[in-house]
């Protein structure tokens, strides 16, 4: 599943891509993932609309666009295969949505476990748009809030580190892959309770999530500028990332192997020797 700093590169690259264009053919593919309107009704305000911005909403991302002086926003929810595509005149497995525009550029949403969800909604619905989609409550977004806050909210989970740090109710835009790695950075253990942690970790935790996401959406954007491939996430994590899904291999700090734990179907990475467990019992 794409995480923050992705979502943020996306969606600032295909608003300078499409930013202006009008939609001139909606093709749908996997009718279950549209949620909201009805297919017909769907297509009718996509067609001939003006795409005006994207932006990220935690793990979202939405869609400006305006047909007739009709403000519409498309409301995008990725599940753990959803993709976008550019610029491809193929469609990919399990095409859920591709819209064609008046330059003859198309975009293509892809998903191969159909775990994802699209809504579009006009103007008089905007307001009731979080409640209809988000039935559970939602953390403010982990980069628009201040250390105290931080520090104020995670006081009020338990458990271990990196499934606190995950929970949609603590902050929204940390998923399973972006925590193996901001731990890594941050050089603590994933299964440390949080009770163990002091007040100096919890600050080096928030800066090394700010920083390391800031660090991601640049490059990010930068492959995204030099390739024209939305749909390459493999690549930029190759890339990026240090620990996650780099079981066995070497690390990059001390040299010593990386190790790999799989449970509730989440792996997660991490160096034993740069993040020291406090249970001096565990493996």
């Amino acid at each position: 599943m794409p995480e923050l700093p992705e979502l943020e590169a996306i969606s600032k690259y295909l608003t300078k891509k499409l930013s202006g264009e009008i939609i001139t053919e909606v093709e749908t593919y996997f009718h279950t993932v549209v949620r909201k309107p009805q297919l017909n009704e769907f297509k009718t305000l996509l067609l001939g609309s003006k795409f005006k911005k994207m932006f990220r909403k935690g793990k979202f991302l939405l869609v400006e666009l305006e047909k007739e002086h009709l403000p519409l926003i498309l409301y995008i929810g990725f599940g753990i295969t959803s993709r976008f595509a550019w610029g491809d005149k193929k469609l990919h497995a399990k095409t859920v949505l591709k819209l064609v525009f008046q330059s003859e550029s198309s975009l293509i949403f892809h998903d191969r476990r159909l775990q994802g969800s699209i809504w579009l909604f006009s103007d008089k619905e905007i307001e009731k748009m979080p409640s209809a989609i988000m039935n559970r409550k939602f953390g403010p977004d982990v980069l628009s809030i201040s250390l105290n806050e931080f520090k104020s909210r995670i006081k009020k989970f338990k458990g271990e580190i990196k499934e606190v740090l995950t929970k949609k109710e603590l902050v929204s835009g940390i998923g399973n892959a972006y925590a193996d790695e901001i731990l890594f950075e941050a050089k603590i253990h994933p299964f440390t309770n949080i009770t163990h942690l002091d007040s100096k970790e919890i600050e080096k935790l928030f800066l090394t999530c700010k920083n390391l996401f800031d660090h991601a959406e640049f490059k990010i954007t930068n492959w995204l500028n030099t390739t024209d491939k939305l749909d390459n996430q493999r690549f930029w994590r190759k890339e990026l990332f240090k620990v996650h899904l780099k079981g066995g291999e070497s690390c990059q700090k001390c040299g010593k192997v990386i190790s790999s734990i799989k449970a509730n179907r989440k792996v997660t990475n991490f160096c034993r020797f740069c993040q020291k467990p406090r249970n001096k019992n565990f493996i």
